[in-house]
């Protein structure tokens, strides 16, 4: 069986995903395996706080595994699709992999990652991890990966600057935008919100507030939601607080969630969207304002808090590793409770545990509350390995919002054309 060949026609979609992920599996025959040593790949460059934990979890892991040496090596995301792609043709790979959540399906669809449905339903901890992670990493029916730690978007906002302009934080679109107002008149020279119009998964936030959908699967055929009232509502209010509102600069129909929190935390912005894991990054361009910020939920329209994406990582097994139940045995150690709660807690993400999240830990926290309430209410992309290539590749719906914020379309042609496009991808043979 060649996968190399298998892979061939989705390579260029895979190999664009710059923020993305990888897989693992195995074949799995542990008593002719050599269990001296298990290979683990983890994202990123490693950090000494990761490498400190993950030393933990081989320690623990080695009270039942004595003499198995744990080998972690880490793969800069951007380099992970070569990884994966050189490892499914042939080379070696690794026995446990880390992959970015959204990247799952796509990989588990090129045969790279073992099937650990009986596995997991035999793990009592399964049993609270929040549901739609679990589906995340679902293809078929059939469970690929294993949800490790979580993340959604909220609103950070400046508690000074809504003090001085006499608002609250808003609990509807309407009081979004008076909100964002008040504050520009308030402060000459910034603008209420640092709105990210080229990123899609803020946006979504709106879209299912406004009680739309990305794409639904309607007897084996995805049909866009793109061009629903409830859509054209979202669309327009996101692309209304650049072109009518005026609340963000006609720059952000370009810009990504970094340039947004950049401008949040340099002062130019009263609010901003962004991940509870950003905060670091906020910081670290301005070390004062965690002095002066707060954080709110993404309104919807109807004052309740706006369903959000749930991104973060899972963990998998790779298809052609050989130790498939030692493998197994240090993936339920690095994400038991107690494991997944320091690791997520040191990178501001969230476990993936339901009975963790809606911890009084997180309630009680100025700035984990908000995204705390919102990990409450998530929701996930059109679960089909080809969104990689609707969200990634092709950015529909960064196009489409951009489009109109650039006055090159209106709403109901953007939506038209991105609905167009979004099912030509999903549905191709």
């Amino acid at each position: 069986m060649n996968r190399w060949k298998r892979l061939a026609p989705v390579t260029a979609v895979v190999a664009s995903a710059a923020m993305v992920l990888a897989g693992c599996g195995g074949s799995g025959d542990d008593e002719a395996a050599d269990n001296s040593k298990l290979t683990v790949w983890m994202m990123g460059e490693g950090s000494d706080a990761q490498t400190k934990f993950l030393d933990g979890v081989e320690t623990e892991f080695r009270q039942k595994h004595p003499d198995t040496d744990v080998v972690v090596q880490y793969i800069p995301w951007l380099e992970a699709p070569k990884k994966f792609q050189a490892a499914l043709a042939g080379g070696e790979g690794p026995d446990v992999t880390e992959l970015g959540n959204t990247e799952t399906q796509g990989w588990a669809a090129q045969e790279a990652l073992a099937d650990v449905s009986g596995r997991m339903s035999g793990w009592a901890e399964s049993k609270d991890i929040l549901p739609d992670l679990v589906k995340n990493a679902q293809l078929d029916g059939k469970q690929y990966g294993v949800p490790w730690y979580a993340g959604v978007r909220a609103i950070y906002y400046r508690t000074d600057w809504f003090a001085e302009a006499g608002v609250q934080p808003p609990k509807n679109w309407e009081e979004l935008v008076a909100a964002a107002k008040a504050v520009q008149a308030k402060k000459p020279g910034t603008y209420g919100i640092a709105l990210p119009g080229n990123s899609e998964l803020p946006f979504y936030s709106f879209l299912w507030g406004a009680g739309g959908e990305i794409a639904t699967n309607q007897g084996g055929s995805w049909k866009s939601g793109y061009t629903t009232p409830e859509a054209q509502k979202a669309v327009k209010f996101w692309t209304d607080m650049v072109t009518v509102h005026k609340i963000a600069p006609p720059a952000a129909a370009g810009w990504n969630e970094i340039d947004a929190r950049t401008q949040f935390a340099t002062g130019k912005a009263a609010m901003a969207f962004g991940g509870s894991w950003q905060a670091g990054a906020i910081k670290k361009d301005n070390p004062e304002i965690e002095k002066v910020w707060g954080t709110f939920p993404i309104p919807g329209p109807d004052g309740r808090p706006a369903p959000a994406f749930a991104g973060g990582s899972d963990i998998a097994l790779w298809q052609d590793s050989k130790k498939q139940d030692l493998a197994w045995d240090y993936l339920t150690v690095l994400l038991n409770k107690k494991n997944a709660q320091s690791f997520a807690g040191s990178l501001g993400f969230f476990p993936v545990y339901s009975d963790l999240v809606a911890s009084g830990d997180y309630a009680n926290d100025k700035l984990m509350a908000a995204f705390a309430t919102t990990m409450q209410n998530t929701k996930v992309t059109p679960l089909t390995p080809k969104w990689v290539e609707v969200s990634r590749t092709k950015t529909v719906t960064q196009a489409m919002n951009s489009s109109v914020m650039k006055g090159q379309k209106t709403v109901e042609q953007a939506t038209t054309d991105a609905a167009a496009e979004m099912e030509s991808i999903l549905n191709a043979k």
